[in-house]
Parts: C-alpha cells; sequence; structure tokens
C-alpha cells in the first residue's frame, strides 16, 4: 500500500544519507585497506516531527496505520535549504499549495500554483546510468550537491557541464532505478523518495497529555 505523507507536520530535522556505497573494508597482510565501492547504494533517512493539534495527531495515525509498519510505501519529501533557481534567478517553492490553518485531516485548502516545467530529460538513460542529459526550460540548472527525483527516485548532484549550448549534463548518484525516456520531467521543486519504515516501531509518540509531541521515524528507500 501507498500511504500519502502527513504533510501539516512541524518539520524539526531531515538528514539524507546513502548507505552501501562500498563493501566492508579489508586489510591486506600488510595492513593497507581495500575499498571496493558496489551500485547498490540506497537512500536512508531520519526525519523529527512536532505534532500540533488534533489535526496533525489524527493525520500522523493514519499515516502509522495505512504504512502498516515495514509494509507500505509513501513519498517522503527532500527538502533543503539552498533551492534551485528558476530562469529569473528566483529560488523554486517548497510547496505548491498555500495552506490554510485548522484544515481538515489529509486536506489542504488554498490557492494552488501553476504546475510549471522547469527541467526534462534531454536523452533516453538506460537503468543504472549515473549520467543524464537534461534540457532547461525555466530552470538555471542544477548544481552539485543538489538533489532532484524523477519519478519517486531520488539522486543528488556530482557535477554538472554543458557538453553543448542546450544540453546540461549531469553526473549523479546513485545509478538510475529505471530507464528513463527523452521528455520525461526532472522534478526540482519538490523531490521526492519512495522508502518504507526500517522496523515496526518507528514514528511511536507520547500518547499522555503533552501539547506539542515529538516523533521521530526512520527511513530506507524501497527498491
Amino acid at each position: 500500500m501507498q500511504a500519502t505523507f502527513p504533510h501539516r507536520l512541524l518539520r524539526q530535522e531531515t538528514r539524507f544519507w546513502l548507505e552501501g556505497m562500498s563493501l566492508e573494508p579489508q586489510e591486506s597482510v600488510s595492513g593497507t585497506e581495500t575499498i571496493v565501492p558496489t551500485m547498490r547504494a540506497r537512500w536512508m533517512a531520519s526525519c523529527s516531527f512536532v505534532l500540533r493539534g488534533e489535526a496533525s495527531r489524527l493525520g500522523w495515525e493514519a499515516f502509522l496505520a495505512q504504512m502498516e509498519g515495514r509494509v507500505g510505501t509513501t513519498l517522503v519529501p527532500a527538502h533543503y535549504r539552498w533551492r534551485p533557481r528558476d530562469r529569473d534567478g528566483h529560488p523554486t517553492a517548497f510547496c505548491d499549495i498555500a495552506n490554510l490553518a485548522d484544515a481538515q485531516t489529509w486536506e489542504h485548502f488554498g490557492f494552488e500554483n501553476t504546475d510549471l516545467t522547469r527541467i526534462t530529460v534531454a536523452d533516453d538513460a538506460s537503468l543504472r546510468a549515473t549520467q543524464l542529459d537534461v534540457t532547461l526550460h525555466n530552470s538555471t540548472g542544477l548544481r552539485p550537491g543538489q538533489k532532484f527525483s524523477v519519478g519517486d527516485r531520488l539522486y543528488r548532484v556530482q557535477a554538472h557541464w554543458q557538453p553543448s549550448p542546450t544540453v546540461h549534463r549531469l553526473m549523479f548518484q546513485p545509478p538510475l532505478r529505471q530507464a528513463v525516456t527523452a521528455g520525461s520531467p526532472v522534478e526540482v521543486d519538490r523531490p521526492v523518495c519512495r522508502m518504507r519504515m526500517v522496523t515496526e516501531t518507528e514514528g511511536l509518540f507520547d500518547q499522555s497529555l503533552s501539547v506539542l509531541p515529538s516523533v521521530t521515524v526512520n527511513f530506507q528507500e524501497a527498491i
């Protein structure tokens, strides 16, 4: 089952990192350590939130019920401070809805932003590729260290250069989870990663009379 990520939470901390990029180091008889890279890196995430009010608490409880421990998956948003910029040099938005206070659980009321195509894939790329040619439409491009997603898979830029005046090339990690075709949108405004919970006890919180209970949940990429 895919659960809708509860966006009404007050986010405190979010950490994304890759695990499994290399085998465990081995030492030779001379003491030299050998590092062997792999192609099986997987995104991990640790998120901390504060639950404020009835809607947030019930939303989180509903989310835990839908996730069914490690069974379900969800699209975890990969928020970070230094946003990509549009063609006018303005930072892109974190969300596409002007959320209003006291909305019903799972509902978002407000003025929806126009859906803009900022970057698209320029050429087909095969499964496990680590480079991608893209075309900029309403963006100044992605800088090394920034994140993007294609479909529901998350990637992090290692390098960005231009092999031609109209094509921008990205080198990224981890390798592509699936083949992509030319014209596919590259999500830079709100990148996401399909993930599941690490254990069945993630996201538990104090059910007492605490006004602002906090929750911590650990995710791993669902591959």
